[in-house]
């Protein structure tokens, strides 16, 4: 039905069932009909943002437009000053340490190997194996609520083989998540030097790896062992590459091979990050990853703002002002693999669904303008996990914990009642105690 205003959704009998909640972004009308939801508002597609309309039905989007046909009973969602965006991509992080605070290397280093086998990082790091015996589920979802307020609903970096990572927020290793077979998604992080084994490159569509962590000649040399041990495919994906140059760059343009840039922890071991100016005059994809609390960013937005202060002030603007959403959704989705499933707001797509506070009338200016609070609602799946108060009281009724982020009141949905996920019983205060009693030194949720 045609409508010249989002308001008449129901009749007046099913109007009779239903209640209504508000908040400065979020108008939330639930419906009859469980699973089905409809956004309406600004929505960013893939070919720009419209004034419309998103349905949901279970885990799917079934539809994005001006005008969707509304299905009977669903869940309205009025989005106002604030845009629908697709959930954040966190293309490289490893999340069970961002239990840790930030470590401050006593000086900077030429390569990975320096600052992994320091006496610094070794002390820094010495609670970490016996955490990972007692509480790692806990280690893991602690990161992803993490991940999940800053408005990210995938990450690359974590395990597959442990159901501690099929608790909040999709891992992009677990590819069943997505129905996807398995090894669809494989990650090396270890010295390149040491990879033994092969790729099945028929199953295997994205390998991402650790390569060129430095800035010297050493991290640079990386990328001819990659070479000779045949992984210089049209499946790899690099992380950091810190110490390639133009002509490293023009073979992975040749093949495709995209980058995953972490300039905030780049800076603080090195002193120096990705030359990105010349992977864009290659024509190399550059997607962006927090990488892990301990020298990378606080979040995603933190994040974006090191890599736009280093594109203005190093890289004279290689990557174009209406990127920036792209490189934590579409980029990160299609470097993973996974671009058929996230990374979008469109039909056939998975409903994993970030809304922010609108701050600029351009939605990539505004993603640079926004912090933790700023983060209205995630849903991931189909499934509203995160949000305003308010309107996840009323989506979620006394299913989700009080949440203060900088004196915004938001919710969120750690329990998980569904099968096979370990320790689902657990609250975020549970969480929070297990680390705190075996690590008084837990980084905050909200730095």
């Amino acid at each position: 039905m045609k409508r010249g205003c989002h308001c008449a959704w129901f009749t007046p009998a099913a109007a009779l069932l239903i209640t209504s909640s508000a908040s400065a972004a979020l108008q939330v009308t639930t419906g009859t009909a469980p699973g089905n939801y409809v956004l309406a508002g600004k929505i960013a597609t893939p070919t720009g943002v419209i004034d419309g309309e998103l349905v949901i039905a279970g885990d799917m989007i079934t539809c994005v437009a001006t005008n969707c046909a509304t299905p009977g009973g669903a869940t309205v969602i009025h989005v106002t000053d604030a845009y629908v965006l697709p959930g954040f991509v966190d293309a490289h992080n490893h999340v069970a340490y961002n239990v840790f605070p930030k470590w401050q290397p006593p000086k900077l280093y030429q390569n990975r190997g320096q600052w992994q086998g320091s006496t610094a990082y070794a002390n820094f790091k010495a609670p970490y194996n016996e955490l990972k015996k007692a509480v790692f589920c806990e280690m893991v979802k602690y990161g992803e609520v993490r991940a999940l307020i800053s408005g990210v609903t995938t990450v690359q970096g974590t395990s597959p083989n442990n159901t501690c990572f099929r608790t909040l927020i999709r891992n992009a290793e677990n590819q069943n998540e997505l129905g996807l077979p398995a090894n669809t998604i494989r990650t090396y992080i270890l010295d390149i030097k040491t990879f033994k084994s092969s790729v099945n490159w028929s199953k295997t569509k994205a390998y991402v790896i650790h390569l060129a962590e430095g800035i010297d000649e050493k991290s640079r040399a990386e990328f001819g062992t990659l070479k000779a041990k045949h992984l210089l495919h049209a499946g790899t994906v690099l992380v950091h590459g810190t110490a390639l140059g133009a002509a490293e760059f023009d073979q992975l343009a040749s093949l495709q091979i995209p980058i995953i840039w972490s300039p905030q922890s780049n800076l603080a071991l090195y002193g120096k990050t990705t030359d990105i100016a010349t992977a864009r005059q290659h024509n190399v994809k550059v997607s962006l990853g927090v990488d892990w609390n301990p020298t990378g960013s606080d979040n995603i937005f933190d994040e974006l703002r090191v890599a736009d202060q280093q594109n203005r002030t190093n890289f004279g603007g290689a990557i174009h002002s209406d990127e920036w959403l792209d490189m934590v959704t579409a980029y990160p989705a299609g470097a993973l693999a996974l671009g058929n499933e996230i990374g979008a707001l469109a039909p056939n797509h998975k409903a994993d669904i970030t809304v922010l506070s609108k701050h600029d009338s351009n939605v990539n200016d505004n993603l640079l303008k926004a912090h933790l609070e700023d983060v209205e609602l995630v849903v991931l799946a189909g499934r509203p996990l995160y949000g305003e108060s308010i309107a996840m009281s009323t989506l979620r009724p006394a299913e989700c914990e009080a949440f203060d982020v900088h004196g915004v009141k938001k919710r969120v949905c750690v329990k998980d009642p569904r099968p096979g996920v370990a320790k689902s019983d657990q609250s975020l205060a549970d969480i929070r105690a297990a680390l705190k009693a075996r690590y008084p030194g837990l980084a905050p949720l909200v730095p």
